[in-house]
């Protein structure tokens, strides 16, 4: 490529989750926005993977579309990016999760970029209260981070967290879908094929259960409407969830981020296990529930519904789904509380972008006792995964 561009966004847009690119979307036009050219950074490798198989998910569809893609780098040569723009900005999405960074190697924590580039997080997730990862990975993590110039995370819960743990200053902002205003994506879900519904009920479950499952019918019965259910975008996962939710009249296939999107802004009421899902029905104004989905991480959850004051909107038993009237939800004061929220967060962005100041740095100096806490946490981690160590350490403590 011999274009140069301002910014390089990494992360994990190409993946097929829906609420994944709709968030990365909107943090590319957040930062198109600001006048500044931008390259999306494809997928680092460290195992050669099929990548004539992944222009064909429907994930690259769309980012074909809209944007300007580098090409995919093995993490060794992941450096070559230096030559192609003048700042890095992590997205949103658990990328600090060492469960889905471990395979891109330390390239979401920019190990890459050389001295003068500026390395800024905008809104990633450890996808836990505590970053845990294995001893061979964590130091290295680590001195990235506190390599870092600007860093934010998407919840509350993680700024003591890296405070504390890694000694560096963190500032909690939106996630990227509820930074641009509700045009923004309202756009994408008409540039959507489907036919238009309405009276309907739109169910996103990535974790289908037969609790879930009577929890729709349940709403659907209620309220007298129809139902359409989506499922995880991964084309892969539809066949096994599809047979687990066991409604294959309502469940919609073949989706791309459009049509989920789409089915979003036209129904009546929304039900999700999704964090994303929650983002979007926020958008939109919709009632909604959201479901509790531990697996994935609740911490998010509670820290955006927390924020709006919706945590009545937070179900972690859906069999209470249905059982009462759904409260109306005051989006007057809701969108009140997210217009202060946007203007605070863009406007970090926009300084870690734009800031004269070199070298910025996100070290806490008096924070010295981090070293300590990050072996507590490989410690949990080794711990996690050596069982008799575990049972040992439950007899010696009784805990």
């Amino acid at each position: 490529m011999d274009k140069h561009y301002d910014v390089g966004i990494l992360g994990v847009w190409f993946g097929c989750n829906y609420g994944s690119i709709a968030t990365y979307y909107c943090l590319h036009q957040a930062v198109e926005s600001l006048g500044k050219s931008v390259l999306m950074v494809h997928r680092p490798w460290i195992k050669p993977f099929d990548q004539e198989a992944m222009e064909k998910r429907h994930s690259l569809k769309f980012a074909r579309k809209h944007y300007e893609i580098s090409e995919c780098y093995q993490v060794e040569d992941t450096k070559k990016l230096n030559d192609l723009c003048d700042t890095f900005l992590l997205g949103a999405d658990q990328l600090w999760k060492y469960g889905v960074t471990k395979i891109f190697g330390h390239s979401y924590f920019l190990d890459f970029a050389e001295e003068g580039k500026r390395r800024i997080a905008y809104a990633t997730s450890f996808g836990a209260d505590r970053f845990i990862a294995p001893w061979s990975f964590m130091w290295k993590a680590v001195k990235c981070l506190r390599r870092m110039n600007y860093v934010s995370v998407r919840e509350e819960i993680n700024v003591r967290m890296c405070r504390k743990m890694l000694g560096i200053e963190a500032k909690h902002v939106l996630d990227p879908v509820l930074l641009c205003d509700s045009s923004v994506l309202g756009n994408v879900a008409e540039e959507s094929s489907r036919e238009k519904k309405t009276g309907y009920i739109a169910a996103y479950i990535l974790d289908p259960t037969p609790q879930k499952r009577a929890a729709l019918l349940r709403m659907a019965e209620k309220y007298q409407k129809d139902l359409v259910v989506m499922l995880d975008g991964w084309p892969n996962l539809f066949k096994k969830n599809k047979e687990a939710m066991d409604l294959p009249e309502y469940t919609v296939s073949d989706l791309d981020v459009t049509d989920w999107l789409f089915y979003f802004k036209h129904a009546d009421i929304v039900i999700t296990d999704s964090f994303h899902g929650t983002c979007v029905a926020m958008l939109f104004e919709k009632p909604f529930y959201a479901i509790t989905n531990p697996q994935r991480g609740a911490d998010r959850f509670i820290s955006l519904l927390t924020d709006f004051d919706l945590m009545s909107r937070y179900v972690t038993n859906p069999d209470k789904i249905g059982a009462q009237e759904l409260p109306e939800i005051d989006y007057g004061e809701v969108n009140r509380k997210l217009a202060a929220k946007r203007q605070e967060s863009f406007a970090w962005l926009k300084n870690a972008l734009e800031s004269p100041e070199e070298n910025h740095s996100v070290v806490i100096k008096e924070e010295k006792l981090y070293p300590l806490r990050v072996l507590k946490s490989i410690g949990m981690f080794e711990m996690a995964k050596n069982t008799k160590l575990k049972k040992l350490y439950h007899k010696v403590t009784g805990r």
